[in-house]
């Protein structure tokens, strides 16, 4: 569950990235966050993420506040979690295994883990003879792929997208929507930025819209093609 309770986060006095936004989503969602270029998708994002801090409110992942979480906390946290961004952020002079190792690598997993995790993970996205290639020899869509599997090598419980299909013509965006189903029919909560119309019009989601950093709205309960319920937005 993902709840956020007046939360602000306010860049210069005066000046709100996102102002007074309240919500709850269930657990086993998935969720489009819509609006245009500067509405706040990506702030929100970085604030379920804790990449950056709100100025006010509260914001509830399970039941844990982030305004009562203690910084030896976090790092528990965010391995509950995976993000993937638009632009990749791979690193370019290392293989897609190695891409794809890093948060494991970082969370201090032991190699036969690492190995085990990483090839379940590529071969989830179509990847795994592409293991020990370099990224910057693949396509835009199998770059992303990349992105997705190293967002959930850790297996987590929480999904988040950053217009992850916004550089990638409609029938990639398509194979890459349907990889976000299939992580979410298997329980993963997603929320997923875009204001790729294309994608909003045929996939049946739940919404929350922001508008210049407020929520204007959010449709209820919906059933996508898949046929999988996807659970409720609330706005509050």
């Amino acid at each position: 569950m993902i709840a956020f309770d007046q939360v602000s986060l306010e860049y210069l006095p005066g000046r709100y990235a996102l102002e007074d936004v309240s919500f709850t989503l269930n657990a086993g969602s998935f969720t489009f966050l819509t609006g245009h270029s500067g509405a706040g998708k990506s702030s929100l994002l970085r604030l379920v993420a804790r990449l950056e801090r709100p100025s006010s409110g509260d914001i509830q992942i399970g039941n844990i506040h982030y305004n009562q979480l203690k910084p030896r906390q976090e790092p528990a946290l965010r391995q509950q979690m995976g993000i993937v961004f638009q632009d990749n952020q791979l690193l370019t002079d290392r293989s897609v295994f190695d891409n794809v190792a890093f948060p494991l690598i970082i969370g201090g997993y032991r190699y036969a883990d690492i190995k085990t995790r990483v090839s379940a993970a590529l071969k989830r996205v179509g990847l795994a003879d592409k293991a020990f290639e370099n990224p910057q020899v693949l396509s835009g869509g199998e770059q992303q792929r990349i992105g997705i599997a190293r967002a959930v090598v850790a297996r987590p419980k929480l999904l988040l997208a950053d217009e992850p299909t916004g550089n990638l013509d409609p029938d990639i965006s398509a194979e890459i929507m349907q990889l976000f189903m299939q992580f979410n029919a298997s329980g993963v909560t997603v929320l997923f930025a875009t204001h790729d119309q294309s994608l909003l019009n045929t996939f049946g989601y739940p919404r929350l819209q922001l508008n210049q950093g407020r929520l204007t709205g959010a449709s209820m309960e919906s059933t996508p093609q898949t046929g999988h319920p996807s659970g409720r937005a609330t706005a509050r």
